[in-house]
């Protein structure tokens, strides 16, 4: 399947060792740096999803969440594997099958776009801020891109997947520093779970400025645990 795909190892991304604390949430590396997706969960707005729990019943809720994590799980195991050349095993749940299904519709829809693929799931890091591991980095639509892979029980709409640009802004941040590269194109691509698919670009000074606004969630995330480890001290 490397064909279809082609790798280009232009980089060395290093292997970062992962640790999920309860307290703290994922640490990577000597420097326990955070994850990019532990900085979004302690910056977001949670308003909006506490009252669609309230509304549906808390069990409900976790149970509906734990479903899609399983779901995409499988979806990005399918990418990965088919990244890597590497087979499948034989479906055994119906959620293991619909997140089969879901991720060979984001290849069949939209890897015809992908030219290079530089890594998938490779560690990246903005040194002393934050750390992550990235679904994919190469060049889509003829462009150097973060992309990320997201399953989706409804359509989503841009304005509710703000954290999703965040995360591709902070990807495109770290592997610029880090391999001196200068990506100013990302995309999150979406299976929904009723048999559709969603395609979210961002550049220029859009994505500009959501490298912005992601810097500061860094700043706002390392603010507070400043002040918290200094309240604790006293």
């Amino acid at each position: 399947m490397i064909e279809l795909f082609p790798i280009r190892k232009k980089y060395v991304y290093e292997t970062l060792e992962r640790v999920d604390d309860p307290e703290r949430g994922r640490r990577y590396g000597d420097q326990k740096l955070p994850s990019v997706t532990t900085i979004l969960s302690a910056t977001k707005d949670k308003s909006g999803l506490d009252a669609w729990a309230e509304r549906v019943g808390r069990d409900n809720a976790e149970r509906i969440k734990n479903e899609a994590a399983t779901v995409g799980t499988h979806m990005h195991n399918v990418i990965e594997r088919m990244l890597a050349a590497r087979d499948l095993p034989r479906p055994t749940t119906w959620l293991q099958l619909r997140g089969y299904e879901m991720g060979y519709r984001l290849i069949n829809t939209y890897f015809c776009h992908l030219k290079e693929v530089w890594g998938s799931e490779v560690t990246l890091y903005y040194p002393g801020k934050y750390a992550g591991t990235t679904d994919l980095v190469g060049v889509y639509r003829d462009q150097p891109a973060i992309v990320d892979f997201k399953q989706s029980i409804k359509p989503k709409q841009a304005k509710w997947i703000q954290d999703y640009f965040h995360q591709l802004a902070a990807y495109a941040m770290a592997h610029d520093i880090v391999h001196g590269t200068s990506i100013e194109f990302a995309a999150v691509l979406v299976s929904v779970q009723d048999g559709s698919t969603q395609e979210f670009t961002t550049t220029g000074s859009e994505f500009k400025r959501y490298k912005e606004e992601w810097m500061q969630r860094v700043e706002n995330y390392w603010g507070t645990c400043n002040v918290v480890s200094n309240g604790n001290s006293d």
